[in-house]
Formats: structure tokens, sequence, C-alpha cells
């Protein structure tokens, strides 16, 4: 088992644990959501296990994988480490810090990038804080029915009771949003945080495919968050999907832009999916004694 699960962690930090072992020279890339796509808290066991051995079958066609989440790397790693045999070849946490695999596996934060996203967040805390939360104390008193509360650690992200409320709460803070330059609002369900709005999901990715010189037609991108939508306009020639427990708000941007809303919920329907429109037609042409073996 490659992954270390008591190494204490925190933001910033190299990722304890390894990723899988890879050759082959990168040439696709998959990003996934965590919660509510590779992450079914309902589900027992949490993560499909047919999901990593997929991942590690894919290796010798230069795939290789990463998660691409609002949560902090604490946070994922919670739910991440007992379970997985590996790292990710690279994580995207925040929405913004990003971590890549080196030739040994072990996951580096991109320090340089790391750090002016947080210097950029501190400075729109400071300046942004004060009339945000004159703007929620207002929604509070006109609407005391509505279960919301601030972050403790994020003066800038608010958490609702759920996502009904979360929709309520957006639709009212609309003009207030509207009204602010330079400044995005990052939900994913119930959750939701003001950011630069230079940072974001597809800005994160586009940090690794450059790295790895990946295009971004070789892209695979499934979120079922608003979060996700940002990486999805980013990378428009990409190949972007949802679970079908995803928000209506994302199957209706992917149905009008001919993406892909997978019948069930989970990652193994859009990967199966993905595989049969790309990876097997190619390496069916490539190496047609070998490409039997890879599907699934």
């Amino acid at each position: 088992m490659a992954v270390n699960k008591s190494f204490p962690i925190t933001e910033g930090m190299p990722v304890p644990g390894c990723a899988a072992p890879f050759a082959a020279t990168c040439r696709w890339i998959i990003s996934l959501d965590f919660d509510g796509t590779l992450f079914l808290p309902e589900s027992i066991p949490t993560i499909n296990p047919l999901f990593f051995e997929i991942m590690e079958s894919w290796r010798p066609l230069g795939v290789r994988w990463g998660i691409n989440t609002g949560r902090s790397l604490p946070y994922l790693c919670q739910d991440y480490l007992h379970q997985a045999p590996f790292l990710p070849d690279f994580l995207c946490t925040c929405e913004r810090y990003v971590y890549m695999a080196d030739k040994n596996g072990l996951l580096l934060p991109l320090e340089t990038h790391n750090t002016r996203c947080v210097e950029e967040s501190l400075r729109l805390r400071q300046q942004l804080a004060p009339s945000f939360h004159a703007e929620l104390r207002s929604l509070a008193l006109l609407h005391p029915l509505l279960c919301w509360e601030l972050s403790t650690e994020d003066p800038l992200s608010v958490e609702a009771q759920d996502s009904p409320t979360m929709d309520a709460i957006m639709e009212i803070l609309a003009p207030f949003l509207a009204s602010l330059q330079g400044v995005s609002a990052q939900r994913a369900g119930r959750y939701m945080r003001l950011a630069p709005s230079l940072f974001h999901k597809g800005t994160a990715l586009e940090k690794v495919a450059s790295a790895w010189k990946v295009p971004e037609n070789r892209l695979l991108l499934v979120g079922d968050g608003h979060n996700d939508v940002d990486a999805f306009r980013y990378f428009p020639a990409a190949f972007c999907a949802a679970p079908a427990c995803a928000h209506a708000d994302v199957q209706a941007y992917l149905h009008e832009r001919a993406g892909y809303v997978s019948p069930s919920c989970g990652v193994v329907d859009i990967l199966q999916a993905w595989h049969h429109l790309f990876l097997y037609p190619e390496q069916r042409k490539l190496c047609p004694e070998t490409a039997f073996g890879l599907t699934f």
C-alpha cells in the first residue's frame, strides 16, 4: 500500500504516499471532482474499487488522473487515504492549489503558484469580508428561515443547511455578487466561497495540462457542481461529463453544449463512455493486439 494514512497533513505540504508507477509519456488527463462524483458517501465502499483497477490498467496508454476539488488537502485526505491503494497523479484543492507527482510518484506542491493563490486569497478576504458580512446580516434579517453559517476558517465561505437552501441564498445574493469585480462565487452543493476570479478548477487544471504538455482535446473533466462548470467553460474542447446526481444546472449546461450526462451516479459509466469514444479507438489503431484486453 503506497498511501500513508497517519502522517499529519496541512495544506501546502507534500502529500503523504505515492502515485502508481508511470513510465509512459502522458497523453491523456482525467480530472475528477471528489464529492458526489468519485466519492459517494451513501455507497459502500464510498469509492468504487473498480475505479482504481481501471486507472491502473490505463497507465500504459499514457493516462494520468487526478482529483480536482473544493476540499482542502487535510479534508480530502480524511476520506481518500484510508481506502486508496495509491495517490492520484495530481491534486487540485480549494479550487486553486496544485500538487503534481514527480518522477518518483511523490505529490509535491506547485510552490510559486500556490503561494500566489494564498496571497491573492488573503488580500481578497481583507478587502471583501466587511461588505460581505454586512450583506449576509441583511440576508439573515430578511430571510430568517434560511439556515446557514459562516466558515470558522474562511470569512468568505458559507455553509447552508442543504443544496436547495444554497440555491435560495445564491439567488438573493445575485445583485451583490454581480457588483463585484475580479471575484467569483465558487459553489459546490451546500457550500459556497468567494474567491479571486483568477483561480478556479479550470486554471488549476491548466497548470497540470501545461506541465505535462497535454492539449485540451485529450482531457476528460468530470464533476457534479457549479464550481465544475468553471472548468468546463475553460476547456471547451475537452470531454466534459457529469454523473446522474449532478445539480440540475450542471446537467443543463452539459446538455446545451453536447457534454455527457451519465445515466448513473459515480464515474465508472463516464469512464466507459470516454474509453469507447477516445481511448479504445486509438489503442485499437496503434496496438490492436492489446486493445481488446483494455475494454471493461
